[in-house]
């Protein structure tokens, strides 16, 4: 009995492959045993609070890889079943893909999810050559100055059994870090209608790029960046702000496309360095004033998935405060007019 469970998987495992590798190709067996892999997203629902383009939107996309092992023989070599194939949202608000791919009973199945899709060319998945280990999943070298919120899914590991299946729920997470600099005139000490603005800002000491690996099937993992390239020098514009008036319920300091999102990383050299001039002088050049802060001694790192909102306030001189930290829940956006939604309540 067992010979012809195992000569009956495997005749249907090899249709199946035949079946997905040409679509002029039908499937043989039993197809009543054979179970379609479809997807879902339904963890994003109940947070879709985005600006422009939502991620549930119909035509977006999201790139799935996944492959599948033996449960019992650890000979066995691993196979890809997905290797960034394209998963789009239908009017119908489904999910689909090209080419169907069956469920094979008795192997385990892991899965991999990224968006946007545009960041494929970094992605390695690799499924190893024998064994029943984790595959690994690497973005090597991603510059966060494209401008794109990272999300990735790991579900755990699935056992396919006979008979219908449920969908793959794919949980997106955040991997790179939220961070804004939001700072307030204070009319308690400068007076009504007195205001600080700003003539440069510039964030300095931290890098843009690094490699991120995501090692586990675990959907409480966001993996781990490795920092690549140069620090970023005093004379950097890469965050940079000039002429920004800080209203009373406060004011983001850097709002362009390429400070939307941050490489996790630790502070030990980061700097925000501020150049400012009262409003009201009279003075044909009003005098400018300068402050920094070493941002070690407010927060030792950005971690993947975490929102950082840094306030500071000036009067005579300038005050900053430690961050706020909070887990990034905002719903997935993948928009140059992505608005980060500050908050603008009083820091």
């Amino acid at each position: 009995m067992n010979i012809f469970r195992f000569r009956h998987t495997l005749t249907l495992m090899l249709a199946a492959v035949s079946f997905w590798g040409c679509s002029d190709t039908s499937v043989s067996g039993d197809d009543a045993e054979l179970s379609p892999m479809r997807f879902s997203t339904t963890s994003l629902t109940s947070r879709a609070v985005t600006t422009n383009e939502s991620f549930l939107q119909t035509g977006n996309k999201f790139k799935v890889w996944g492959s599948y092992k033996s449960r019992t023989d650890a000979s066995f070599k691993p196979t890809e079943v997905f290797d960034g194939v394209d998963v789009t949202r239908t009017l119908e608000g489904a999910w689909s893909y090209d080419e169907p791919r069956y469920w094979l009973p008795g192997f385990r199945y892991d899965f991999r999810a990224i968006h946007p899709v545009d960041i494929a060319d970094n992605v390695t998945y690799t499924i190893g050559e024998s064994g029943n280990g984790t595959p690994t999943f690497t973005i090597a070298d991603y510059d966060v100055r494209q401008g794109h919120d990272i999300l990735y899914a790991a579900p755990a590991p699935i056992n396919a059994i006979s008979g219908p299946m449920s969908p793959v729920a794919l949980n997106f997470k955040h991997i790179l870090s939220r961070v804004t600099f939001v700072g307030r005139s204070d009319e308690q000490h400068l007076g009504e209608g007195r205001r600080i603005i700003i003539d440069a800002a510039r964030l300095y000491g931290i890098r843009t790029a690094g490699t991120w690996n995501g090692q586990t099937s675990d959907d409480t993992s966001l993996g781990s960046w490795t920092p690549t390239g140069e620090l970023l020098g005093e004379a950097s514009t890469v965050y940079y702000a000039a002429s920004v008036e800080l209203l009373t319920d406060g004011t983001n300091l850097f709002t362009d496309e390429s400070a939307l999102f941050f490489l996790p990383q630790g502070l030990e050299n980061a700097v925000l360095a501020i150049t400012y001039h009262y409003n009201y002088s009279d003075a044909d050049q009003p005098l400018q004033f300068k402050g920094s802060v070493r941002l070690s001694e407010l927060s030792e790192k950005w971690e993947p998935g975490k929102s950082y909102r840094y306030p500071f306030t000036i009067s005579n001189h300038i005050f900053f405060q430690p961050p706020t930290v909070e887990e990034w829940k905002q719903a997935p956006i993948n928009s140059p007019d992505f608005n980060v939604d500050i908050d603008r309540t009083n820091p």
